[in-house]
């Protein structure tokens, strides 16, 4: 009973974050815009994703990184979007995408040790992280694309302040506004996250395996847990 509670933990904090960051948008920034307090409402349903799989599918993703994706979607939803990090910290978009790399590297590394790819050679395991990872980077880069074209918004971050632009020439406007460079960026830095997350397993591995042998335990519990109630 207090694994299955404790897996909501992450969801229940995100709440918590949601309702400040809602309070702040719409009373001290005054903001009313729908978008932002939508994506404050539905921000704690992104954790509640591992435990909605957990059940449907009879499995054990580890609780680790369900707090990654809480801890992740408190930054890129309240922080960064509700409460408008993104205009206030010039990297913090670049930030927040390298961070995609390194929870989506965690998130497909645990996704292949369901799918036996401990069995393959250490060198296509990670491999295919990354290749997965870049894939991921790409599918959000064309959400922001098609978004931006029909809601008219500015995911990529490149529609400029009209008052602050003057009398730029075209190359100068392309220089500072150029949504091909974003859309490159960001996908490069994802890698760089991925890249990250290798660093950590490095250490792990230093370590002894501490890390990965508990990720590994859990996933593999689902198997323990289900091989015995075949033989009963």
């Amino acid at each position: 009973m207090k694994s299955k509670i404790k897996q909501f933990i992450p969801c229940f904090i995100t709440v918590v974050f949601s309702i400040i960051a809602l309070c702040v948008y719409i009373f001290a920034m005054n903001g009313r815009e729908w978008i932002r307090i939508f994506q404050a409402v539905v921000a704690p349903l992104v954790p509640l994703v591992i435990p909605v799989l957990n059940k449907i599918f009879k499995i054990s993703i580890p609780f680790a990184f369900n707090v990654a994706v809480g801890i992740y979607a408190i930054i890129a939803i309240n922080f960064a979007s509700v409460m408008g990090f993104y205009g206030l910290i010039p990297w913090f978009d670049k930030f927040l995408h390298t961070a995609f790399g390194a929870v989506g590297g965690m998130g497909v590394f645990i996704f292949l040790l369901y799918a036996n790819g401990d069995k393959m050679k250490p060198w296509c395991f990670f491999l295919v992280i990354l290749l997965i990872v870049l894939g991921l980077a790409a599918a959000w880069e064309i959400y922001e694309f098609t978004f931006d074209i029909l809601l008219g918004s500015n995911m990529q971050c490149w529609k400029p302040d009209v008052s602050a632009v003057g009398d730029m020439s075209v190359a100068e406007f392309f220089a500072a506004y150029n949504p091909l460079k974003d859309t490159l960026w960001d996908i490069i830095v994802a890698v760089f996250g991925v890249f990250i997350f290798y660093a950590v397993i490095l250490a792990d591995k230093l370590r002894g395996w501490k890390m990965c042998g508990s990720i590994y335990a859990q996933v593999h519990s689902t198997d323990k847990s289900g091989s015995e109630t075949d033989k009963e």
